[in-house]
């Protein structure tokens, strides 16, 4: 579902040094191999990554929900990718084949050491929970954070719009919706000015990404029953799995723990971005950067423990590849092509005829 370099690292980074330091370390991660992703997009779109090999096909299947005339971006290493504007409600209408295809990617065989190391990083940082707790609002009382996110609310058509008024409040609203859907804002407005398909796509599959995200964060939850840290009542926080809907309602962050919606969702945004912007080799750096401090936040706000990211890497890194799938064409070399233009290197072939036998050398020019 998600490669886990890019996604175990961020915890396992902040986590080992007392949350803070490393974060670069783990963003600097190299983007996956062109090859690999390719192979990722024809399995989201089910294209035959086999039979046709060697065939000159330039391009895979076309991106879903997509009009008008293609806008190639040539990427260097990266590969070739095509992007068309999207339709409209293109972010509505993605989300049900992104929910699926999420589904889909993360059963394939291919995928279980990924949720193998998910897993026993979920498992070693839940046996560290508590003392991971009290170091971090240890660094962060040095560093004058209060442990909650006071915010002040705005009202703007019927909507209630939280504003942080302190910095770690501020932090803890790096994973809220609103500040990825303000980043979705500005690649639509850069779309439309500079008409660039690949800055619509990408606003696009960060709106359709929280949606689908949600549905898998909201359905774990409310499976999972975790205890938030400010509500346990035992050590790591107690789980109470399937709680009453009732129940739930009336008390949510005594149920909903794990996984961590702020992570997943920012995990996702930043996957995005990355894919559809390989060359931009800021962008892990700096989105893994924040995700720490985001963690580091939430942690010391009381609302998640550490353990509850790794699975939210995997869901948010998971949508992201998914919906990126969906919404370009990679272009590939035309290898049936390339037989047909001139050989400048040796070549040979044997020769047999009634009145020689030998070879034919080809010689270079």
């Amino acid at each position: 579902m998600l490669p886990l370099r890019h996604g175990v690292t961020v915890v396992a980074a902040w986590a080992v040094t007392g949350l803070g330091a490393g974060a670069t370390r783990a963003g600097a991660q190299a983007p996956p191999p062109p090859d690999s992703l390719s192979r990722f997009e024809r399995t989201v779109r089910g294209d035959d990554g086999g039979a046709n090999a060697g065939v000159a096909a330039p391009r895979l299947r076309s991106a879903t929900n997509v009009r008008g005339a293609t806008q190639r971006f040539e990427l260097g290493t990266h590969g070739t990718f095509e992007y068309r504007r999207p339709v409209r409600l293109r972010a509505v209408r993605e989300i049900p084949a992104t929910v699926v295809g999420t589904l889909v990617l993360g059963v394939q065989p291919q995928t279980l050491p990924e949720w193998g190391a998910a897993a026993v990083s979920s498992l070693a940082l839940y046996a560290a929970d508590d003392y991971l707790l009290d170091k971090t609002r240890m660094l962060a009382r040095h560093l004058g954070l209060p442990p909650n996110h006071p915010s002040i609310n705005l009202r703007f058509a019927g909507m209630k719009l939280p504003i942080p008024s302190t910095l770690g409040s501020a932090l803890y609203f790096l994973g809220d919706g609103s500040a990825d859907l303000l980043v979705a804002g500005g690649f639509m407005v850069h779309g439309f000015r500079k008409d660039d398909n690949r800055a619509r796509t990408t606003a696009s599959e960060i709106t359709s990404g929280l949606v689908s995200l949600g549905v898998y964060t909201q359905l774990l939850k409310r499976s999972f029953g975790r205890q938030t840290p400010n509500e346990a009542t035992g050590p790591r926080g107690r789980w109470r799995p399937f709680p009453a809907m009732g129940d739930y309602n009336a008390n949510v962050p005594a149920y909903d723990a794990m996984p961590s919606g702020h992570m997943a969702a920012a995990m996702s945004t930043v996957e995005i971005i990355a894919l559809n912007y390989p060359e931009k080799r800021f962008v892990r750096p700096l989105g893994y950067s924040l995700m720490t401090v985001l963690g580091f936040a939430m942690v010391n706000n009381g609302v998640h423990w550490a353990s509850d990211y790794p699975l939210a890497l995997m869901i948010g890194g998971g949508v992201a590849r998914v919906t990126v799938a969906r919404g370009r064409a990679q272009v590939q070399e035309e290898v049936g092509a390339a037989a047909g233009r001139p050989n400048r290197g040796f070549t040979w072939s044997p020769l047999i005829s009634p009145r020689a036998v030998g070879v034919t050398l080809g010689l270079p020019y």
